[in-house]
């Protein structure tokens, strides 16, 4: 694990396709001695560009931006900078969307509202290992998973290696991070992955790792509070 401090500071891109967004983003986090803005950008394609020069820890992304949004920039962002954390940070606040971010690896998911205390703790959390999300993300997941265990009334045995597989996945970690955590081959991963899908009766990997997600999360661990609403515009002057 790298230890952060003032001498070394996680280093941060953010991108937003609103300047305003931007500025009051990076106004908010210089208040830390531990958190250092590298760079921003306003599009997609852009992002991806300057994960790629900076190999930032973290990217805190927006969702809807031109030429191409936050979620379809992620897959390119791990392959040019594969140990970047990356942090969705939203006015989208529904299932499809997290779900979607989740599916394609992204390591939290939080709302334009919160405060820049809940940005902070969660670039913390990301780079030590955890996922993150905000409060009300929290409770539309939570939910989401009541909904799940009232309709599925059958119980799904799952061996030993098929639990530490799946709470990778919920984790965000790919085929090959998997492999080597558990010291197995890429194959063998895939096959694992083959037969929770169809164990867990559900369609695709996508699913899988929605799956995952629902019945892993667990408050103590993962959930970053967010007890006092913001709004970036606001906090700019």
């Amino acid at each position: 694990m790298i230890l952060f401090n003032e001498a070394n500071p996680i280093k941060i891109v953010i991108a937003d396709d609103h300047e305003i967004v931007r500025v009051g983003m990076k106004k908010l986090l210089s208040f830390s001695k531990i958190l250092q803005i590298l760079d921003e950008a306003s599009n997609g394609i852009e992002l991806i560009e300057k994960c790629k020069i900076h190999q930032p820890n973290v990217a805190i992304v927006d969702i809807f931006m031109p030429k191409m949004t936050g979620i379809e920039a992620i897959p390119k962002i791990r392959k040019e900078s594969p140990d970047t954390f990356i942090i969705m940070l939203t006015a989208f606040e529904d299932l499809h969307h997290v779900e979607l971010a989740l599916s394609v690896g992204a390591d939290g998911y939080l709302t334009k509202g919160v405060s820049s205390n809940i940005i902070q703790e969660a670039v913390l959390k990301v780079v030590n290992g955890e996922r993150v999300f905000s409060k009300s993300i929290m409770k539309l997941i939570r939910d989401q998973r009541m909904t799940y265990d009232q309709t599925n009334d059958e119980n799904v045995a799952l061996t030993k290696r098929e639990n530490e597989i799946l709470k990778l996945v919920a984790e965000g970690k790919s085929n090959k991070q998997i492999a080597e955590e558990l010291q197995l081959s890429v194959r063998t991963v895939e096959t694992h992955r083959h037969n929770l899908i169809k164990k867990l009766g559900i369609k695709n990997a996508s699913q899988l790792v929605k799956f995952a997600v629902l019945n892993s999360i667990n408050k103590s661990e993962t959930e970053t509070e967010c007890d006092k609403e913001i709004n970036f515009k606001n906090e700019i002057d």
